[in-house]
């Protein structure tokens, strides 16, 4: 299965995407929304090797002309950063979540959107909804989780 990994502090500049173990560069937009309710978006655009802008699915699309790069950060700069890891075919059922190698329960909601500054307005992953998603055309940096609690009520976090 697929693994998507970003490794960051909740900025732009100190953030790097991982898929299957390799750095991606040139990533220009992830948005992730899965939910228990049967929501599973995740979607990724970037710059591919050939110069052509690619928009695929994380977990069930191959990434075609996808460019890596050497990792960005040290071992002893990543201690400081946080990493939510998912693990995923594209299906709610068999998708695991951790965050700092730590298995997830309870989870009701994820939502991540990194959008850099060099997407154009009107662009984006927004534009493959319709509409129907309210994704922001500016730069974005969101990333959050929801959790049931034992008691039935829900507790939203930030990720980094």
């Amino acid at each position: 299965m697929p693994e998507l990994s970003i490794e960051g502090n909740g900025r732009l500049e100190r953030t790097a995407i991982y898929y299957n173990g390799q750095q991606l560069d040139k990533v220009r937009e992830v948005f992730i929304h899965i939910s228990e309710d049967g929501d599973f978006d995740a979607l990724i655009m970037y710059v591919g090797s050939d110069g052509q802008h690619y928009t695929k699915n994380l977990f069930t699309d191959y990434l075609d002309s996808v460019q890596t790069e050497p990792p960005g950060f040290t071992s002893e700069e990543a201690t400081s950063l946080q990493m939510l890891t998912i693990d995923s075919d594209g299906t709610l059922e068999s998708t695991l979540l951790l965050r700092n190698n730590e298995e997830q329960e309870g989870v009701v909601r994820l939502y991540v959107h990194i959008k850099a500054p060099s997407v154009e307005e009107g662009r984006g992953l927004r534009s493959w909804f319709g509409g129907s998603k309210n994704i922001p055309e500016r730069a974005e940096f969101a990333a959050e989780i929801t959790y049931r609690e034992i008691d039935g009520s829900l507790t939203t976090e930030g990720v980094f």
